[in-house]
This record gives structure tokens, C-alpha cells and sequence, in this order.
């Protein structure tokens, strides 16, 4: 439906949000969801876009430390994630859904960032290096 096939591209998206229920094991979802009514929309779509971020890094270390376990990964599987990565960016889907991009309104971040993340997981393979909370560029 998405435009992003391929067995990697799905394995891509469970990693993504088996990254999430780490994030809620490590406090991280609470912190980020107690900030909520107490900071501004835009802020709070900055913070939710970070988070995305962090998932999409930590699904990047699954699958640097998957492919280091298993030799799995075919020609073209990586092309298949970052192809998946980028149809599902922010600024992806508001062109497609109005014709405009509206940065202030992300809340998972825009198609480059989403596949910079998931790169530097796969690459590193050290969920240290996916501190989007502190980061100071995305």
C-alpha cells in the first residue's frame, strides 16, 4: 500500500516497532508522554519526532547485529528498508496526502532523517549511538 515491498522492507517496520515497546521498557515513552499538556504542540511534535527516530536507529542495531549473527541480508534488502524508510517520512506523506510540506507538523520525521537513523544503527550496531533525545541534529 505504501510503495515499499520486500521481505526486509517488512522486517524493517516490525524492528521499528518492536523499538518502540523497548523504549517503553526503558522509561523513555513515559518521560516523552508526561511532557504532554505541558509544552507546546510544535514542541511536543519535535519530542514525538525524536522518538520515531530512536526507533528507527534501534531498528538499524537489530539489524546490524541480525545480519552479524546470520549472514541473511540479500542484494538489494538494505535498499528495501531505506526505500520503506523513505515512504514512510513525514515529509513524504504530506506531499503525497495535500501537496505541501509542513515541517513544524512532523511527528516522525522526514524521509532523509528517518533513513539517516536507520543507517547509523545498522552501521554502529550500538543502541548508545541512537540518543535522539539529545541530539543536536537529526
Amino acid at each position: 500500500r505504501m510503495g515499499a515491498p520486500g521481505d526486509f522492507a517488512q522486517a524493517y517496520v516490525v524492528a521499528h516497532e518492536v523499538a518502540h515497546h523497548v523504549q517503553n521498557q526503558l522509561g523513555i515513552t513515559g518521560k516523552v508522554d508526561a511532557m504532554r499538556g505541558r509544552v507546546s504542540e510544535q514542541q511536543m511534535n519535535a519530542l514525538s519526532v525524536r522518538v520515531e527516530l530512536q526507533a528507527d536507529c534501534l531498528a538499524g542495531v537489530w539489524a546490524h547485529h541480525s545480519q552479524a549473527g546470520k549472514n541473511w541480508l540479500e542484494h538489494g534488502d538494505l535498499e528495501e528498508a531505506m526505500n520503506a524508510a523513505a515512504r514512510i517520512g513525514d515529509d513524504t506523506l504530506q506531499r503525497q496526502s495535500t501537496g505541501t510540506v509542513r515541517p513544524e507538523s512532523f511527528t516522525h520525521g522526514s524521509s532523509a532523517q528517518r533513513i539517516r537513523w536507520f543507517q547509523r544503527g545498522m552501521k554502529t550496531g550500538e543502541a548508545g549511538q541512537c540518543n535522539t533525545l539529545q541530539a543536536r541534529e537529526l
